[in-house]
């Protein structure tokens, strides 16, 4: 007995392995295969080297918001920032706290405030001064306290120079400090989501259109004499969900190189540990979507009745693309935070609330954990409706009917039939 259950696990992996090779070839060998990640490779590499061209041309005009600040300061201001190339409006604002709001707002990309104890400024920002914004201001500010102390005191210009510097000091205070490298990892881990479910979507459909293509052509009976159903299926989703992750690493690695090489990312770290992070999520995303394909490939005859039948499934797919897209402007809202844990769209927003850190080891560990058992949830229905639906042809089989339905020797829903190969 042993002896048997140690061959017929040898002969499942075997006919999985066999499956798994035959799908492997068949795409990679396909010139569509090829033409479609050329034509991938051409757009991300292409949008990547766009993106870091048009992110290299002048700044937009800057508004600073001024309170208490003499108009010296302000014609300085401008001044400096015309001789630097830099494009500034000055606005007078009424108070203190109005600076931290229309900066925190981002309505100002800074605010200059006298200090009541003569001590000097403080600059509100929303988040990190501008390098160059910053030098115009403190360039200003430093320039007006000396011709102040010229005005003031009769006295050589050493002296002059040391009570200037001491007025003059500048310290930025920062609404949103933002995290290191934070836009960074935003950028990788939106892209790689995008990526990674448009890989999800179009594997999907090619182990859907495969099923209807053996089923059509009557293949299937062909190949049913010498596998299981489920070793066919668990075949034939392995198979494609391995050309769809080649794809994917080959593209991601493309991506962050050219980003690397052109400066959009500063640290290789950053994008390959969100990288990773997206892989993870790409698998447990592919195993959801590839194995409901294939049970609605097995309800339908032919390839006409294809796209009816898989409408819901590009529903549910674009529905969690078009959530992290959306949601990424209000990452920390309740409605994106439930969502979260919701499968399959975990998938899509963990990878960018990892990327942000609007998240935290307890929610990470949950929504992986509920991932997992919606998928193995997901593969046990589907399962169960390719074995009833595979050999039946003419009207299509709804979900309901699969489910429902008994296999001809009349064992019910979850009872495989018996095997006689073993």
């Amino acid at each position: 007995m042993r002896d048997q259950t140690i061959d017929t696990r040898l002969r499942a992996r075997e006919a999985v392995s066999l499956i798994a090779s035959r799908e492997i070839r068949t795409r990679v060998r396909a010139k569509s295969f090829l033409l479609s990640n050329v034509v991938l490779i051409a757009v991300i590499v292409g949008g990547i080297l766009v993106w870091s061209i048009l992110g290299s041309g002048g700044d937009d005009t800057q508004r600073i918001g001024l309170v208490g600040v003499d108009q010296a300061v302000s014609q300085t201001i401008s001044e400096q920032a015309g001789a630097s190339g830099a494009r500034v409006e000055t606005v007078e604002i009424p108070d203190e706290a109005s600076a931290r709001s229309s900066t925190a707002s981002g309505d100002l990309a800074l605010a200059l405030v006298l200090r009541s104890d003569g001590g000097g400024y403080t600059a509100y920002t929303p988040d990190t001064v501008d390098t160059a914004l910053e030098t115009v201001v403190r360039g200003a500010v430093s320039t007006h306290a000396v011709t102040q102390v010229l005005a003031e005191r009769n006295i050589d210009f050493s002296q002059i120079s040391s009570e200037a510097a001491a007025g003059s000091g500048l310290a930025v205070v920062a609404a949103n400090p933002p995290e290191p490298y934070r836009d960074q990892r935003i950028a990788v881990a939106m892209v790689g989501v995008i990526v990674l479910l448009m890989s999800i979507m179009l594997g999907g459909t090619m182990v859907a259109a495969g099923v209807v293509e053996e089923k059509s052509s009557r293949i299937v009976e062909l190949l049913l004499a010498a596998v299981r159903p489920l070793h066919l299926l668990w075949g034939k989703i392995l198979g494609i969900g391995l050309v769809a992750f080649f794809e994917v690493m080959v593209l991601g690695v493309l991506a962050t190189a050219t980003a690397s090489l052109t400066g959009l990312l500063d640290v290789p770290s950053v994008a390959i540990s969100m990288l990773l992070a997206s892989v993870v999520w790409f698998l447990l995303g592919y195993l959801f979507f590839s194995t409901l394909y294939a049970a609605t490939g097995a309800m339908v005859s032919r390839q006409e009745e294809l796209g009816a039948a898989s409408m819901p499934l590009a529903i549910l797919s674009m529905a969690t693309l078009y959530v992290a897209i959306f949601g990424i402007n209000s990452l920390d809202s309740g409605f994106v935070r439930v969502m979260s844990w919701i499968p399959p769209f975990s998938a899509s927003l963990m990878p960018i609330r990892i990327a942000t850190g609007d998240t935290d080891s307890v929610q990470i560990v949950g929504t992986f954990g509920i991932m997992i058992g919606a998928c193995l949830g997901v593969s046990w229905i589907a399962a169960r409706v390719y074995q009833r639906s595979i050999l039946k042809t003419g009207a299509r089989v709804t979900w309901s009917e699969a489910l429902r339905s008994k296999h001809s020797d009349g064992t019910s829903l979850g009872a495989a039939p018996a095997d006689p190969a073993h």
